[in-house]
């Protein structure tokens, strides 16, 4: 369990949508900040270390890209994962923010479940990322770095905290190897319950399957790969557990309405323009 609560910073300059934001949030044990602009939210996520940030694309002023650029420029904010919530959701749009530096992109008007469930992910993996870097470093892994089943719930029951433990113990089985899927019913067993509780905890959790909440963590950590590694596309499909690059490419650009190729690209084309413009 997290010694805190995740920390998350809403930068959105529409009232409505942070109050629906936090309806989602209210029996969640998150730690909540709120910015109504994108000057306020730099300065918000400087000061505050939040886990993961949700912004608003289209605000006034400092638009989400440029706030996203200037996060992923300074070295206190460059390992917050920055998603975006828009109601422009065209091919153009979604690839200018992965350029920005995006983990993910939300459409307006936004499901409850879909929220939550985007939001966990990345939240769970930035906190995997940062214990594997703390024991690749030789420290001892704080409670902090731990990977936590997400949300915490705050005070719980006997039953409800087994079930959070059922839940952590299934992702640990799926991590151990991202690139093989046991089956819904060997995971189940590993867990020791069957699979429709097991899918249920799922659904009450994430809002999600178990084989859906794997096709996510999959497929981000894919874009991770396409965007900060050189290896071949039919590599990184293999890590994600697709026997060939066409099925790959397909959940990909279902996933984030772009092919891998042309993510990669653009990630390249951003990384150029950032070098020149430094000059």
């Amino acid at each position: 369990m997290r010694a805190t609560p995740s920390r998350i910073l809403i930068i959105d300059d529409q009232m409505d949508s942070v109050a629906l934001l936090l309806s989602y949030f209210k029996d969640q044990s998150l730690d909540i900040l709120i910015a109504l602009s994108g000057e306020d939210g730099l300065r918000k996520a400087t000061a505050g270390h939040p886990d993961a940030i949700l912004l608003d694309v289209g605000m006034p002023g400092m638009d989400g890209y440029t706030v996203c650029r200037r996060l992923k420029a300074d070295p206190r904010t460059a390992m917050i994962p920055v998603i975006f919530l828009s109601a422009n959701t065209t091919v153009v749009h979604k690839l200018e923010g992965f350029a920005a530096g995006g983990v993910d992109y939300i459409s307006k008007p936004f499901w409850t479940e879909e929220v939550m469930a985007r939001l966990f992910v990345h939240l769970q993996i930035k906190q995997r990322v940062e214990y594997l870097q703390a024991a690749g470093a030789g420290e001892t892994p704080h409670d902090s770095h731990k990977v936590p089943e997400i949300p915490e719930m705050g005070a719980m029951s006997e039953s409800a905290s087994r079930n959070n433990d059922i839940v952590a113990a299934a992702i640990a089985q799926v991590q151990h190897d991202e690139s093989e899927w046991p089956g819904l019913d060997e995971l189940a067993r590993r867990v020791g319950i069957n699979e429709k509780k097991l899918t249920e905890l799922f659904r009450q959790q994430f809002g999600l399957t178990v084989f859906e909440y794997v096709v996510e963590l999959r497929l981000e950590n894919a874009r991770r790969e396409l965007a900060d590694s050189g290896l071949q596309i039919q590599l990184i499909a293999d890590h994600a557990g697709y026997r060939n690059a066409s099925d790959f490419s397909r959940a990909f650009r279902r996933h984030y309405g772009i092919a891998p190729r042309q993510y990669r690209q653009a990630c390249a084309q951003a990384t150029t323009g950032d070098h020149s413009n430094s000059r």
